[in-house]
């Protein structure tokens, strides 16, 4: 089972994925949602009457770009006359490659001549300084008047305020992160519990690699699996991650790549590779070899989260050893006390309006109606013909997806066809959820029942012990230092921690590689980052 290091959902393959319940109907300022089209197999419904539709009576022609990765629907389809019939809008759309999205969409904002709506990859400079210059329209008075604006934490808000302000409506994300993973059946064999911290971790490790846990009588196994750039970084709490938890003697908030507890975890690494415990080549291996080492029955220790594995790979372990069983580690306690993950940036894209608009407040009233009514989300029991609003979003059955054992499956080339795909975000349904365990990975994402088991197992853990998830306060805030030595300073460390792990540096020297990492721009990344922080609270 590959582990793809970005964890980005499949949703080019299987929409039915994000999993998620009902959070009731839409909002379009007060008045009931719109009448939703007929289940049968056309993706066209009848026009909404005015009382049910803001300015209805009139048709508006909305200028749209996003970016695509592999699918991209037709400026001309059945998705876009659907929208013209149930809401009285001409979405006028370009999909541009999401590797030449910004380049083009730089160019478009120098000209002056934004569209309408553009949906953006991130709350990245360009976006903090076009919505400085007052090229989007503040969105804040909004939030509040839509179901499914009203369900993103101020967590994810916080992120793209610029100067205090909303521009954007974020796409879905989770907000899982990576977990440590284990073979429970190695443990079983070996008399190990699952740790319960660094030391337990590393002497499970250690009784990996010396002590045969496979019973193939050979000295063919070991306990973390790694690949260059010292990933993964084995967190087991926010404490530990590379966020921004921990602070200085000055009470300004440090990065954890240089915080004591990513230290922990690199003493606890260092242990390890000198006792074999670690794969010995690291430094050298990419992403896959490092999925591999686990997924080939090498090692007996690697990470997973419930959203963005690949199948396949745990299917190939379990060739090699039917008998195999991967758990998740629960969150270790912190020593201050607290147990929990730090929590993902829980956001897929950004949808930004024209500050033009704000002339025109029926024509913003009837796009954010639209972007609301796509974000819609839905159990899935509930997600079949029978629900005539889920049906209208993807197309209808027979023309944009597909039963296909209880799960709707999008069809080969239905981009064009599923309304959702103009509606104003990526081309694919991202409904948000009211929590991560309500999309329901396990069981809609994966097909084998011991990958269910195995998923479902990381879901609970993360209900039952992400007792204190950690939102990081960086996030969302530039940083010229950054910008401009980001790379240096990543690769910097990168490299001094491989030293420390390999042995060809004393993890002693901890103290003194992070003083040298803020000679180099660390101090003044963390001063800026800081004012930041401070500037937003």
């Amino acid at each position: 089972m590959f582990l793809r290091k970005s964890s980005v959902i499949r949703y080019l393959i299987l929409i039915s994925a994000i999993a998620v319940p009902i959070a009731g109907c839409t909002s379009n300022h007060g008045s009931s949602e719109p009448p939703a089209p007929s289940s049968s197999s056309t993706p066209t419904t009848t026009t909404p009457s005015p009382s049910d539709q803001p300015s209805a009576e009139r048709m508006h022609d909305i200028s749209f770009m996003s970016y695509s990765y592999v699918r991209f629907p037709e400026p001309e389809s059945p998705g876009v006359q659907a929208i013209r019939d149930q809401f009285a809008a001409n979405i006028q759309s370009q999909f541009i490659l999401a590797s030449d999205f910004n380049t083009k969409l730089s160019v478009v904002m120098a000209s002056g001549d934004m569209p309408d709506v553009v949906h953006i990859q991130s709350a990245d400079a360009n976006y903090i300084k076009w919505a400085r210059e007052g090229a989007f329209l503040p969105l804040d008075d909004y939030i509040q008047q839509y179901e499914t604006f009203k369900l993103v934490p101020d967590a994810v808000w916080n992120q793209f305020r610029v100067d205090g302000k909303i521009y954007s409506i974020p796409m879905y994300s989770p907000t899982y992160m990576q977990s440590i993973t284990i073979r429970q059946d190695w443990l079983d064999r070996l008399g190990l519990r699952v740790p319960t911290s660094y030391q337990e971790l590393l002497e499970a490790a250690i009784a990996f690699t010396h002590n045969d846990p496979d019973g193939n009588g050979k000295n063919d196994t070991y306990g973390f699996a790694m690949a260059e750039k010292n990933s993964p970084e084995f967190s087991a709490g926010a404490y530990w991650s590379s966020g921004w938890y921990h602070k200085d003697q000055d009470g300004n908030y440090i990065p954890g790549t240089v915080g004591p507890g990513r230290r922990e975890v690199v003493e606890t690494l260092s242990k390890a590779y000198s006792e074999g415990a670690v794969t010995k080549d690291f430094a050298v291996l990419n992403w896959a070899q490092a999925n591999q080492e686990f997924y080939s029955g090498k090692a007996g220790i690697f990470i997973g989260i419930p959203n963005g594995m690949e199948e396949s790979y745990y299917m190939g372990l379990l060739e090699v050893n039917p008998d195999a069983v991967v758990t998740s580690i629960p969150y270790f306690v912190a020593p201050d006390g607290s147990q929990g993950s730090l929590l993902n940036q829980g956001y897929f894209g950004l949808t930004t309006l024209s500050s033009k608009l704000a002339d025109d407040p029926a024509k913003v009233k009837k796009i954010l109606t639209i972007l609301d009514y796509g974000r819609t989300f839905f159990d899935p029991k509930d997600r079949t013909p029978d629900n005539e609003h889920f049906d209208w979003l993807m197309g209808g059955e027979g023309n944009g997806y597909d039963m296909t054992d209880g799960r709707a499956v999008v069809r080969e080339g239905a981009e064009s066809i599923a309304p959702v795909g103009y509606m104003f975000a990526r081309e694919e349904w991202r409904p948000w959820a009211p929590n991560n365990e309500a999309n329901q990975y396990s069981k809609m994402v994966y097909k084998d029942p011991r990958m269910q088991e195995f998923i479902s197992k990381i879901e609970a853990m993360e209900v039952d012990h992400n007792k204190t998830p950690y939102a990081d306060p960086s996030r969302g805030i530039y940083s010229e230092t950054w910008a401009q030595h980001g790379l240096e300073l990543t690769n910097y460390l990168n490299g001094e921690i491989t030293k420390m792990i390999s042995g060809h540096r004393p993890v002693s020297e901890w103290d003194q590689m992070v003083q040298e990492w803020k000679d180099r721009g660390g101090a003044d990344y963390i001063k800026e980052i800081n004012e930041g922080i401070k500037a937003k609270q």
